[in-house]
C-alpha cells in the first residue's frame, strides 16, 4: 500500500486560516467571533479596520451565540461576555456594549489568532500592532483568500467549530473528547441524549467536516 503524505509543503492561505480557526487553542469563543467578523468585513475598500468598526460584528456574533449557549469561556466570566449578556437582556445600550468591546474585547484574541501549538501559522491575515494603531491592517494574503473559491465556506466552518466547542464546554468535557452522532437524513451533527439530557442538534455536518 502506498503511503501518502497529506502535509502541505507550502500551506495555502486557506489551510493556514483553517488551522488557526479549527486547531488553535480554545479558552474562549473570541477567536470564532473574530474569524466571522473578518469574513464579514472582507468587502471593505480600505484594509485598515478600526477597533470601533471591528467591535460591532464581534460583539454581535457573541450576543447571538449567548442566546443559545451561555458557556462561551472556560473562566467564570469576562467583561465583554457580561456586557453581551446585559445587552441581550436590554439592560445596556448598543453604544455601551460597543464601548466595553473596544476597551476589553481584543486584549488577547488579536495577538493569539494566528497561533497554533505555540507557533504562528506561516500566513498572516492582519498585522496586529493594534495597541498603537487602535486597529488592524488586513494583509494581501487575506484579500487574496477572500477572492478564492473556498472563501464562501469559511464562515460556515467557523460557525460549526464554534458550535462544537461551546457544546463541549456546556457538557463539561474537552472539545477533543466530545461524543457526537450524525443524522444522515438531516445532515446534522448532534449530541446523543445519554450525554446531554435533552440531546439536540449542534451544527451542519458538511460545514463541521469541510475544514
Amino acid at each position: 500500500m502506498t503511503k501518502h503524505n497529506f502535509v502541505e509543503k507550502k500551506p495555502t492561505s486557506e489551510s493556514c486560516w483553517r488551522a488557526a480557526v479549527l486547531m488553535g487553542r480554545n479558552v474562549a469563543s473570541y477567536k470564532f467571533a473574530l474569524a466571522k467578523s473578518l469574513i464579514e468585513l472582507a468587502n471593505r475598500k480600505e484594509n485598515f479596520i478600526r477597533l470601533e468598526e471591528l467591535a460591532e460584528p464581534f460583539s454581535r456574533n457573541l450576543c447571538e451565540h449567548l442566546q443559545h449557549s451561555d458557556k462561551q469561556i472556560t473562566r467564570s466570566s469576562s467583561p465583554v461576555l457580561d456586557a453581551c449578556k446585559s445587552f441581550n437582556q436590554n439592560e445596556i445600550t448598543k453604544d455601551a456594549l460597543l464601548d466595553v468591546t473596544v476597551k476589553e474585547g481584543f486584549h488577547y484574541v488579536l495577538d493569539a489568532f494566528h497561533v497554533v501549538r505555540e507557533k504562528d501559522v506561516p500566513v498572516r491575515f492582519y498585522e496586529d500592532d493594534w495597541k498603537k494603531k487602535k486597529g488592524i491592517q488586513l494583509t494581501d494574503s487575506f484579500f487574496a483568500m477572500a477572492e478564492g473559491v473556498q472563501f464562501a465556506n469559511l464562515s460556515g466552518e467557523a460557525e460549526s467549530r464554534w458550535r462544537l466547542v461551546e457544546t463541549a464546554w456546556k457538557i463539561g468535557i474537552s472539545p477533543h473528547l466530545i461524543d457526537i452522532a450524525y443524522d444522515g437524513e438531516k445532515e446534522l451533527l448532534y449530541v446523543p441524549r445519554h450525554i446531554l439530557q435533552r440531546g439536540g442538534d449542534i451544527t451542519s455536518a458538511r460545514d463541521a467536516l469541510n475544514g
